[in-house]
């Protein structure tokens, strides 16, 4: 992990572990003078809770190994960057080994969430009830490997919580396109400048439904964020949210927020009518190939937006879609552990606050339709981790523990790259990954098949060092 960065690609697709951020995953390199070019892989953020989703769980690839940040279990204000295993087999996840971990810590008292900037080899990570984040350098940091550099407060501007945790900072995002931090707070979307991580600036306030009524936008505990949206020719670091701000919002919506200028877009009138949400938007995560939201309800079902469609009136500040443009799948409903891998377009939804199953979908491309082209529910079997230990699965509480990215072309086992899928139980001390694409062919073949019996496993299941 001491190797320099090469480049950041972006367009493809987390982090995430969270955010981490709208760039996918592709290697870059070069050749020339009629040799044979040598693959260089480039730490790249996947989508999921590190990218599209304001999730717990940041995750990059590096030299065909892969990286997840996560809160530690039994240290408060440390943050584990994990080392996730590289072996793997033509079938399942990987061969069980065991994960290896480099504690970084923090002053916070406790850590609910992360995101990676690994192209500036910088992580951050907050606490759901306390109201400072924590920036430090990632190990191929020149000067702070390991190490805090920095905090920011946002109880300079933050008095509120909300939620039914109480939350003060419920979700935060690495924007690697312009070195932003995007946090939500009780009072709205602080939008903070990370270029010198041992300065933080903050560059402004978006307010919340609660602090100012009239202006304010619904913040929620994982919003999505396309850091390259396309509307009519321009690209918007847009933020989707429509969660609530309080519990007496009514008749929630999706409201769009661009986090480089404040404005906040809230729909038209026909817009608003096509949204049918009967209590909040707990989670959203966006594909940001597709451009397609996916918003996860506590109380109707699973919205799909093809942002795409979008027309914004920066006057009147709305914005318009088509009906075709939403469609609501009203089968699931509190699958809020959710993660979007943009490059197969496969989204896994976790049920949370200690649930057990997972629905993996198939995205279909927007130019077809809306929703999923296939889809599948499984229950997480119980198993055994690396130790040997048993695991009866329990779901990530709030702020909804999910990743999602695609293998590094220099894997040394996947060769085409494969969509995997992270998810941190409710405990925090285990961490299953999830071979998406297999789990989703496996369970509509029917049978028998066990995905965390297969070999090697479709889903395996990880102490947390």
């Amino acid at each position: 992990m001491k190797n320099n960065l090469n480049c950041l690609i972006t367009g493809g697709k987390l982090l995430v572990i969270g955010s981490l951020v709208g760039a996918l995953i592709t290697g870059c390199g070069g050749g020339g003078g009629g040799s044979v070019a040598t693959p260089v892989s480039t730490p790249t953020a996947t989508a999921g809770s590190s990218a599209s989703s304001s999730g717990s769980t940041g995750v990059y690839t590096k030299n065909g190994a892969s990286y997840a940040l996560t809160p530690a279990p039994a240290a408060a204000g440390t943050a584990k960057l994990l080392t996730l295993p590289n072996t793997g087999g033509a079938v399942g996840v990987l061969t069980v080994t065991s994960v290896s971990a480099t504690p970084i810590a923090t002053s916070l008292t406790a850590i609910n969430g992360t995101s990676v900037d690994p192209a500036h080899n910088v992580g951050m990570a907050f606490s759901y009830l306390n109201s400072k984040i924590s920036i430090f350098g990632l190990p191929s940091h020149p000067t702070s490997p390991d190490k805090e550099i920095s905090t920011y407060d946002t109880l300079t501007t933050n008095t509120l919580s909300f939620s039914g945790g109480s939350a003060m900072i419920p979700g935060a995002v690495m924007n690697t396109a312009n070195q932003t931090l995007v946090i939500a707070t009780g009072n709205g979307f602080d939008v903070v400048d990370y270029t010198n991580p041992a300065a933080l600036k903050r560059l402004r306030e978006i307010p919340s439904l609660q602090s100012d009524p009239v202006a304010g936008v619904e913040v929620m505990e994982n919003f999505a964020f396309d850091a390259k949206l396309p509307v009519a020719g321009a690209n918007y670091a847009m933020i989707i949210t429509g969660g609530r701000s309080s519990y007496n919002v009514a008749n929630p919506v999706m409201t769009l927020v661009d986090a480089n200028t404040g404005t906040v877009y809230k729909p038209d009138t026909a817009t608003a009518a096509l949204f049918t949400i009967n209590q909040y938007i707990d989670a959203a995560a966006v594909d940001t190939t597709y451009h397609v939201a996916v918003l996860a309800d506590e109380g109707t079902g699973t919205t799909f937006v093809d942002l795409t469609k979008l027309t914004l009136n920066a006057t009147a500040k709305t914005y318009t879609l088509p009906a075709a443009a939403v469609s609501l799948i009203p089968t699931y409903y509190k699958y809020d552990n959710l993660a979007i891998e943009s490059t197969k377009h496969l989204v896994m939804m976790g049920a949370g606050m200690g649930g057990t199953s997972m629905v993996v979908g198939l995205l279909k491309d927007p130019a077809v339709g809306l929703g999923f082209s296939k889809e599948v529910i499984v229950t997480m079997p119980a198993g055994t981790d690396d130790t040997g230990a048993a695991v009866t699965w329990s779901g990530s509480g709030d702020p909804h523990g999910a990743g999602a990215y695609i293998t590094d072309p220099l894997h040394p086992t996947y060769t085409t790259p494969t969509a995997l899928g992270l998810w941190v139980n409710y405990a925090g001390d285990h961490i299953a990954i999830i071979n998406l694409q297999h789990v989703l062919d496996g369970t509509l073949a029917g049978g028998t098949y066990n995905p965390t019996t297969t070999t090697p496993k479709d889903i395996a299941y990880f102490k947390i060092p």
